[in-house]
């Protein structure tokens, strides 16, 4: 890292720190702090969620300097975050950190076990060790003494399972740093039940979540909620300054402001929109993203302290604020950078939500009104990538089939953009007018069509017939059709051809305005893969292979 970088940054205010940490990568991120004047306070002034993912993504082993600056508190939240599985306390991860924090040095270890929940103390006891009071066992003759080591000759302590001698270091930790406490978290560890114990762990833990906005699951599927997105009442989201938050007893609340860091996009109308807003709103919008991050990771992750899903839950809640705020500024950036100066995020995201689980209510209908019509296999009749498209959006959650916008594709991935919602709505609008003319023309039957048989292939044999001998119908062509038809389409009047079979046919069946715009989709694709077709040597070709077109030897 240049100096200059180093010298830039150490010249900042603490408050400036903080905002350019977000901006560069883990390990930059890492050496800026330490070689800052003041790292320990700078270290300190960062959320949980910062320190734990740089921690994560720098690696524990290689982060110890940067950890044994972090507060107490920093240092709870952060295993709040990470050695929790849903509502079970995972102690092997717990130990992992505690001899990270003991490698950290500076006492890490027992400020600690200072400072944590007294029912994480006893919870680690009850479950890794057994404990005795002595004077209970003096008299004994059947007790062996040997099997079992004592810090203060009151409480004889045995591991009930395999050694852990971290914890035999904590606890030694403790007693030296407050008897009491360690004489009440054995006393404890007697009579107290673990699993009332790791239910008031988890209490207080869900408490200081839900003070940085991790909020319950159900709470926060409630964003995930469809609402009519044109219902939408923006001017309901006013934005107005963040309260600070502080905890119980008085202690302040960094906000998390993780999202930007973690968001690994380069180019969207997002990201161009927040790009051009001044600091202290960039940085208001920072902290509304993760807190709005922090939901979709409770409903969609579930475990809060992996990297990769948190990124992956980042890059989603992006992806529906993206697709909700374009819809709103009906995608002119100045506009949107208007709203988001005025408003706060929550409405675009859900309005991005929305529009994505529209598609799939569409898709449904869609589904419904075209079995009722008589055509039980129109799905089979449906060509790549439409065919796709539409079982895309029949998931949970919804995915968009990458193979709309490249052809060969053959990947699904989640709804990024507005572009894309309109372009599956436009499609799922189409699928049905397709059918209609499709049926009217009586190339549909009710039963299971054969394998390859399309709505293109039978347009592209109705065409080719057209060509070949005036008559627009649909059957198969030989080697000799397909080689007088490979001519034809090679030719110069090719287009001039194709465009007059395109109106002949709109005449005959009297297609609508609507139709007519929907089949010119349908045609322009099915024109690709008739050149595919025709571009194969016809003499030597194995026509079993040859698609876009029906043929027989």
């Amino acid at each position: 890292m240049h100096n200059s970088l180093i010298e830039r940054f150490a010249s900042l205010p603490l408050h400036a720190q903080v905002e350019q940490l977000a901006q560069v990568d883990a390990k930059t991120r890492q050496e800026l702090i330490l070689s800052a004047p003041h790292s320990l306070a700078l270290t300190r002034a960062l959320s949980p969620e910062m320190l734990l993912y740089t921690l994560k993504e720098v690696g524990l082993a290689d982060s110890l300097e940067l950890l044994a600056l972090a507060a107490p508190h920093q240092i709870r939240d952060m295993l709040d975050l990470d050695c929790w599985r849903k509502d079970r306390l995972d102690d092997r991860r717990l130990i992992s950190w505690l001899m990270l924090l003991d490698e950290a040095g500076s006492g890490k270890l027992a400020e600690w076990a200072l400072h944590t929940d007294i029912e994480v103390l006893v919870l680690l006891v009850k479950r890794h060790l057994e404990v005795v009071r002595k004077v209970e066992v003096e008299d004994d003759p059947n007790f062996d003494h040997a099997r079992y080591f004592t810090f203060d000759d009151q409480y004889l302590l045995r591991f009930v399972g395999e050694e852990e001698p971290i914890l035999q270091l904590l606890l030694e930790r403790l007693r030296v740093l407050d008897y009491n406490c360690y004489r009440g978290v054995l006393e404890n560890s007697l009579f107290e039940l673990e699993s009332g114990l790791e239910e008031e762990a988890l209490r207080w833990r869900n408490a200081r979540l839900a003070d940085r906005g991790y909020p319950s699951y159900d709470e926060a599927s409630e964003l995930f909620r469809f609402i009519p997105p044109e219902s939408i009442r923006i001017e309901e989201y006013r934005r107005q300054e963040l309260p600070t938050l502080r905890f119980a007893d008085d202690e302040e609340v960094i906000p998390p402001n993780h999202a930007l860091m973690l968001l690994d996009v380069s180019d969207s109308f997002l990201v161009r929109v927040l790009a051009g807003l001044p600091p202290d709103v960039l940085e208001q919008v920072g902290q509304e993203l993760a807190y709005l991050a922090n939901r979709v990771v409770v409903v969609e992750a579930g475990t809060l302290g992996e990297l990769a899903a948190v990124r992956r839950c980042v890059a989603l809640t992006h992806d529906y604020i993206n697709i909700g705020l374009a819809f709103f500024a009906d995608s002119d950036e100045s506009v949107a950078a208007r709203l988001v100066r005025e408003v706060t995020l929550r409405p675009f995201f859900q309005a991005g939500v929305s529009l994505i689980l529209q598609l799939q209510h569409q898709a449904r209908r869609l589904g419904r009104r075209l079995q009722e019509s008589g055509v039980a296999y129109w799905l089979d009749y449906l060509d790549s990538p439409f065919q796709e498209t539409w079982v895309g959006v029949q998931r949970r959650p919804p995915r968009f089939f990458l193979g709309l916008i490249t052809p060969g594709e053959i990947l699904y991935r989640g709804f990024r953009t507005l572009t894309e919602v309109r372009r599956v709505e436009e499609i799922l609008t189409q699928i049905p007018l397709w059918i209609a003319v499709m049926q009217r023309w009586g190339l549909l039957s009710g039963e299971r069509p054969p394998v390859r048989v399309t709505l293109t292939t039978l347009w592209n044999t109705a065409f080719a017939r057209w060509i070949i001998e005036e008559r627009a119908e649909v059957r198969p062509l030989n080697r000799a059709d397909l080689r007088r038809l490979q001519r034809r389409v090679q030719g110069e009047r090719f287009a001039e051809d194709w465009d007059t079979f395109f109106d002949l046919v709109a005449l005959r069946f009297r297609w609508t305005a609507e139709e007519t715009a929907a089949m010119r989709t349908l045609v322009a694709h099915a024109q690709d893969k008739l050149r595919a077709a025709v571009a194969v040597e016809v003499a030597a070709a194995d026509l079993r292979f040859v698609e876009g077109v029906l043929v027989t030897e």
